[in-house]
């Protein structure tokens, strides 16, 4: 069937990231999940025992009875239509009058390497609508009120490396964010991402260009700054080197950079290039440049990410308004 078929591509998928020969791992955990709507567990967080919530967020409660979903997954969509709810969330029966049908639970396991303990383990979301509370193996790791900005945590602390682990969230779409239908459950992508102890950090590659008096003419200084993030109890200098190839592949400039990042902190890293004749982004012209980061520490490669960018300047002008 069509379902079997996105499951064994995202199972795939997976797979393949798993073997890719990165020191970075970027880990699609959209197959699998077990699905059940309601909320017949209201007490399952424990604040004076840590670590042993019950319900679904415990990692023996048994979901086999559950449904099975890939995600992204909007259980909202799958209900009847009903006249009396409100016709801007497209007359589904979620919101504040109808809490039985508003709130959904998830489920997944995943194993991981005992060869991986040593590493950051992150699990990020890319949106969940909403009030979603993430449980990893019993204990509560974060909650995120908003139906649309992505979220993550650092789960190094609570997986089991070499052995299983279990995720489970709480989605509560009882209240409305907008004005039109927002749907109901994890409805983007979920990731689990693999680091060094010494790594670029979440979102921590900021680049950009600049042309004198922002006229884009000659040549493009190139501005990167790298947020490297250390979790060590001492601190690591690091070596940040950049590479820059044009829209057809070529490597056109290239800068490097250290930093010593202070233990259990983060530390920006600001290296600068200049690209000769640069190919301009426009609406028109959408050309975009690589930007290959890469991270050694103590001469070993740590990281590497890949940024997509586009050269171009703004500018307001009083006759010909925004360019």
């Amino acid at each position: 069937s069509f379902v079997r078929l996105l499951t064994l591509a995202a199972a795939l998928f997976t797979l393949n990231l798993f073997a890719a020969d990165s020191p970075r791992e970027h880990l699609l955990l959209d197959a699998n999940w077990k699905f059940q709507l309601g909320d017949d567990w209201p007490d399952v967080l424990h604040l004076n025992k840590a670590g042993i919530n019950s319900g679904p967020a415990a990692q023996r409660f048994n979901d086999s009875a559950w449904q099975t979903v890939n995600l992204p997954h909007d259980w909202a969509i799958e209900l009847p239509f009903n006249p009396a709810t409100d016709m801007n969330h497209g007359f589904k029966p979620v919101g504040p009058n109808f809490l039985k049908t508003s709130v959904g639970w998830y489920r997944r396991t995943f194993d991981l390497p005992a060869a991986d303990a040593g590493k950051r383990i992150w699990l990020q979301f890319d949106g969940a609508y909403r009030d979603a509370m993430v449980y990893v193996n019993g204990w509560f790791v974060g909650h995120s009120e908003s139906g649309y900005y992505p979220f993550r945590y650092d789960v190094t602390d609570v997986v089991n490396f070499g052995g299983g682990n279990t995720v489970a969230v709480r989605v509560d779409a009882s209240r409305f964010e907008g004005w039109f239908y927002e749907g109901a459950g994890i409805y983007r992508h979920v990731w689990l991402d693999e680091t060094a102890p010494v790594a670029i950090a979440p979102n921590g590659i900021f680049v950009f260009s600049r042309f004198p008096h922002n006229v884009p003419e000659g040549p493009a200084e190139i501005h990167v700054e790298a947020d490297l993030l250390n979790t060590l109890t001492n601190e690591a200098g690091a070596a940040v080197h950049c590479e820059i190839f044009s829209p057809d592949g070529k490597l056109v400039a290239q800068c490097d950079g250290t930093g010593t990042v202070p233990e259990l902190a983060r530390r920006d890293v600001k290296l600068a290039c200049s690209v000769a004749s640069p190919v301009l982004w426009s609406p028109e012209s959408p050309n975009l440049y690589r930007l290959i980061t890469t991270v050694e520490v103590g001469g070993k490669l740590v990281d590497r990410k890949e940024t997509e960018f586009g050269i171009r300047t703004v500018a307001f002008d009083p006759h010909r308004c925004f360019l």
